[in-house]
């Protein structure tokens, strides 16, 4: 593994006394160590040594990228463009600095090797952030783009000061703050180490960006809370997250091959509904989901700007937190969950307790539907889910939760209707009532409307409109002479009815 001068002049200072020519580099290019002897051509991306009485009084030129230790005074008549030069005294042991900088080599290439191992073979990513405590003294996550926790460092689960680092409701608190903002969007950009805002969550962080195809898909953070970072971590830290790039690509690989978690079945019902019940029933029980249970589902509306900046996952992810025998996924641009009420051990109205505050304080209005037993209709309870929320967010916009049963007859009545218009499929004698109405500046329309609201109770309905009983009886003779309807016939009241709630729906009424 390479070097840099940074790493030197801070491994070196605690054992030898010495004075740099320039300031130190932080890139990666120096390969190893050698012995000048008098009239070598010095090669670039090397380190030599050489002493006063090797080069007499002749000046040293120093060529790109070389870095120089000379012990005593060497003069020195050129530096080129990355060069280095370390003055020591003269009496420095030559040996003794050779194997300093030898085992630093060492020491980072059994890293890098193991690295290697670890990134190419069976290495998980924990494995891969625990072998490098010993180089950054500091704890490690990785994150989706989304901030849902991947791996983080051991070292985090033995100190319980660290457990906040990786706390699915602290991560949700500062990144719902910082995901919509302009400085988000340009670290999403970002190519190489940077610093995370400390003040979001309160520790200085340095972070590496990893990338898929151009597409911002994985962070690497480095919290500075047991030790204090030095000026060559950032760069360390790129060199770490080129191997777990290198890991996480070939875990993508078998997640794909395996596909086989609960959300993954889920998923695959509602894509594809024609499937064999018996293998979904053995598919469901190894996660304990048993077809006696009882279910519900949910649809989320997600915002696109949600979409765009990749949080849903993590959206998912704590709302399985929270409840704990739930599956939530992203499905159609929105996010689908399905809760085993029986695991849960409580009702949909204990279920939505629990999560209420967190879906109003992200913004996210729910679609409910309602509860049924085993998987066998599993799609068209989805379906209830999503109509709910459409529907329901059409006509009570400002609500943040829509149950199936408060939208039933509105969706019935928006199904009746097909590819008709309101006014063609709704009752023509009420529409004909409507026009009398506008025509003759008269308030049958109302009144019959009211009349069948208060189940044809000719006193209440009176009283609500502040009219006598005979003005009421009046008005219903006319409306009878202008409609010929027969509000004693079922189907004809049913058809009223029906032809009311439509109008109102439109906004026609």
């Amino acid at each position: 593994m390479k070097l840099n001068t940074s790493i030197l002049a801070n491994k070196l200072k605690s054992k030898f006394m010495f004075q740099m020519k320039k300031i130190v580099s932080d890139d990666l290019h120096l390969e190893h160590v050698l012995f000048y002897c008098d009239g070598d051509q010095m090669q670039s991306h090397k380190i030599y040594i050489c002493t006063q009485k090797q080069v007499a009084e002749r000046e040293m030129a120093v060529p790109e990228y070389t870095v120089l230790f000379c012990i005593g005074k060497v003069p020195i008549q050129n530096i080129e463009k990355g060069g280095q030069v370390f003055q020591l005294p003269e009496d420095t042991d030559p040996f003794q600095l050779f194997n300093a900088i030898q085992r630093l080599f060492d020491y980072y290439e059994q890293w890098d090797e193991k690295l290697h191992e670890l990134a190419t073979q069976e290495g998980s990513i924990q494995e891969m952030l625990d072998e490098s405590f010993h180089i950054f003294h500091n704890p490690i996550i990785v994150n989706l783009a989304d901030y849902f926790v991947i791996s983080y460092s051991s070292i985090i689960d033995t100190r319980t000061e660290l457990s906040s680092l990786v706390d699915p409701d602290a991560i949700f608190e500062y990144s719902r703050e910082y995901r919509d903002t302009k400085l988000h969007q340009k670290l999403m950009k970002k190519k190489g180490a940077y610093f995370f805002p400390d003040y979001l969550t309160g520790a200085r962080s340095l972070c590496v960006n990893i990338f898929e195809r151009d597409r911002f898909t994985y962070r690497v953070t480095m919290v500075e809370s047991l030790s204090r970072f030095e000026t060559y971590d950032g760069v360390l830290l790129e060199h770490l997250s080129k191997y777990i790039k290198t890991a996480l690509s070939k875990q993508m690989v078998l997640q794909t091959d395996m596909g086989y978690r609960l959300d993954r079945i889920l998923s695959d019902i509602l894509s594809n509904p024609e499937q064999d019940l018996k293998l979904l029933e053995q598919g469901f029980s190894e996660f304990g989901w048993l077809p006696s249970h009882h279910y519900f589902c949910i649809t989320l509306k997600v915002a696109a700007l949600d979409l765009e900046n990749m949080t849903v996952r993590f959206i998912c992810s704590h709302i399985e937190n929270i409840l704990g025998n739930a599956s939530a996924f992203q499905h159609k641009n929105n996010i689908t969950i399905f809760v085993n009420l029986t695991r849960f051990g409580g009702e949909i109205e204990d279920v939505m307790e629990k999560i209420v505050y967190f879906l109003r304080d992200s913004f996210l209005k729910a679609g409910l539907s309602n509860e049924f037993v085993g998987f066998e209709h599993i799609r068209y309870y989805y379906r209830q889910a999503v109509a709910a929320l459409e529907v329901g967010n059409r006509r009570s916009p400002l609500r943040w939760i829509h149950r199936f049963d408060d939208i039933a007859l509105d969706y019935l009545l928006e199904q009746s209707k097909g590819e008709l218009s309101c006014e063609i499929v709704c009752s023509r004698k009420i529409m004909d009532l409507k026009r009398f109405d506008e025509r003759h500046n008269t308030d049958y329309y109302h009144t019959l409307k009211l009349y069948v609201r208060n189940h044809l109770n000719a006193v209440q309905t009176a009283k609500l409109l502040y009219i006598h009983r005979s003005t009421f009886l009046y008005r219903m003779e006319k409306i009878k002479e202008i409609t010929r309807l027969d509000l004693d016939d079922f189907d004809t009241l049913l058809y009223v009815m029906m032809t009311f709630r439509m109008l109102d729906q439109e906004g026609l009424e």
